[in-house]
């Protein structure tokens, strides 16, 4: 049989012979086997009265019945149908007409195989050394330009593949090595390297999984602060309204109550008024008679002196322009203040970072 046909990850090939399943059985531990392998290897136990699967090495107290998978069969049976190539497919190089894609390449033969024609190195014990890869595009390339032999010996000095040949000629003297082991000596470089590499990138990985969660839990702490600072603004503002509308409130109270004091003392005037222009009219009969005894008969009552009930006042002309300056600079002070509280909020804001950068001192306001 053909070296290193089996591939462990492919479940159509028997782990028994390493070849694609032919008439497939599969056990009831979910093993499948080609028929006459699990018979052969199941007819050596026979003197220990115990079976096993050759995979999981499942115990069977009795040889158990086995039939055929007819799906695993179907879906062999369409392997071995030609599959036309598609553009960019290994094609096979016996086939004849219809291009075919290529399952196998042979290294021996430098060819490549469809299902149906690698089935000879399969079966035949005459490629039973021949080496089989993936089907190779490349296939061309391992042969020798000069000398159409196989390139399986590897040159340090000019690090290039070449053939037997070739190590007679303008290699001669140089040190080589057949290219297949150190090809396996540098892939045990490459496995180390891959592991590097897979720990670098496990490193790489936690810390992205770390930048991550920093990234949310600062998305989640900007959405708390903005609603929190929504929270004490509205609070500031309410605040504000809740002082003007006492201001105001104030203002209100005392002009009713200057109004009120004016309203009264100009109330009294008008009545002093009043009294003395009745006193006026009583006056001019008076001045105006000749009769001396109609005169002095109302002299006295007439020409008694008259007292205000309200005495005068003096008038402070106040306004409240006095009140509008001072709640502007209020508002000056408070400007000032904002201007300072929010240059001090603006570098601290600044100073949230995911990635650590020197600390800064903030000189926060009582």
């Amino acid at each position: 049989m053909a070296e290193s046909v089996f591939d462990p990850e492919n479940p159509l090939d028997c782990p028994i012979c390493l070849n694609l399943l032919k008439d497939p059985v599969t056990t009831s531990c979910g093993h499948s086997f080609c028929m006459s392998c699990i018979k052969r290897c199941w007819d050596q136990e026979v003197h220990r009265g115990v079976y096993s699967c050759p995979t999981c090495r499942t115990a069977f107290n009795q040889r158990p019945a086995l039939s055929k998978n007819t799906v695993l069969a179907d879906i062999l049976q369409g392997m071995k149908q030609k599959s036309p190539a598609m553009p960019g497919d290994v094609t096979c190089d016996v086939c004849k007409g219809t291009k075919v894609k290529a399952v196998k390449s042979c290294l021996v033969c430098m060819a490549s195989y469809c299902q149906t024609h690698i089935q000879p190195h399969y079966e035949s014990k005459a490629f039973k050394k021949h080496k089989l890869i993936n089907a190779s595009p490349n296939l061309q390339q391992q042969i020798c330009p000069q000398h159409h032999k196989a390139m399986k010996v590897y040159c340090y000095n000019d690090r290039q593949c070449i053939c037997v040949l070739c190590m007679g000629n303008k290699h001669s003297g140089h040190e080589t090595v057949f290219a297949a082991d150190e090809m396996a000596k540098k892939q045990e470089e490459l496995k180390i390297k891959e592991r590097d590499f897979l720990l670098q990138a496990n490193d790489i990985h936690k810390e992205l999984q770390k930048s991550m969660n920093k990234s949310d839990f600062l998305r989640r702490s900007a959405k708390a602060a903005v609603e929190n600072i929504d929270r004490i603004f509205n609070e500031i503002i309410r605040s504000i309204r809740n002082r003007q509308a006492e201001v105001k409130e104030k203002i209100r109270a005392q002009e009713k109550k200057e109004v009120q004091d004016a309203e009264k003392h100009i109330q009294s005037l008008q009545q002093d008024v009043n009294n003395l222009q009745d006193r006026i009219c009583k006056l001019q009969p008076l001045l105006q008679t000749e009769d001396h005894i109609y005169f002095f008969q109302n002299y006295t009552s007439c020409s008694k002196v008259y007292k205000w009930k309200s005495s005068p006042r003096a008038f402070n002309m106040l306004t409240f322009e006095n009140v509008e300056k001072s709640v502007s600079k209020l508002k000056s002070h408070l400007d000032k203040l904002f201007e300072i509280y929010i240059g001090t909020i603006s570098k601290i804001v600044a100073d949230v970072q995911i990635f650590q950068k020197k600390s800064q001192d903030y000189d926060l306001l009582p």
